[in-house]
């Protein structure tokens, strides 16, 4: 009996810890703003896009309007924006990248991200394994 009992605690255990990973999802935040940077180098959005910064809020809705989540966005990562051999340390044109970690989005499909009351932007489809949907702020 106490076998049968630790099988179910384990299995119930186990579930719950796979309903946890299904609840938080990873978003890609693409600010494509061409700011000349190093590769790597922390960012934020800059030029026309400089309301796509750190600490800035955002929600997230869906098709109806309704508000399904918010949070305020990190810092971002430049990260290589066209197919261009720069020399090794030259600043280039780049994007500047951010992560979201969303509970509750598990399709993207029907949401938009809406930073510091801008205009909402439609969440695509992922392209990255384990990132749910991708917005490229242009």
């Amino acid at each position: 009996m106490r076998t049968l009992v630790r099988g179910l605690a384990a299995a119930l255990l186990l579930s719950g810890c796979a309903s946890d990973d299904a609840q938080g999802s990873t978003l890609r935040v693409l600010v494509l703003d061409g700011n000349l940077r190093q590769l790597g180098d922390p960012c934020n959005g800059a030029g026309p896009f400089r309301y796509a910064h750190a600490d800035t809020g955002y929600v997230i809705k869906d098709r109806a309007g309704v508000e399904v989540f918010r949070g305020e966005l990190p810092n971002g990562t430049a990260e290589k924006m066209m197919d261009v051999d720069f020399r090794e340390g030259m600043r280039q044109p780049t994007m500047c990248a951010m992560t979201l970690h969303v509970n509750g989005l598990t399709r993207p499909e029907g949401h938009e991200l809406v930073i510091d009351r801008q205009a909402g932007i439609p969440i695509e489809p992922g392209e990255q394994p384990g990132v749910v949907g991708e917005v490229k702020v242009s």
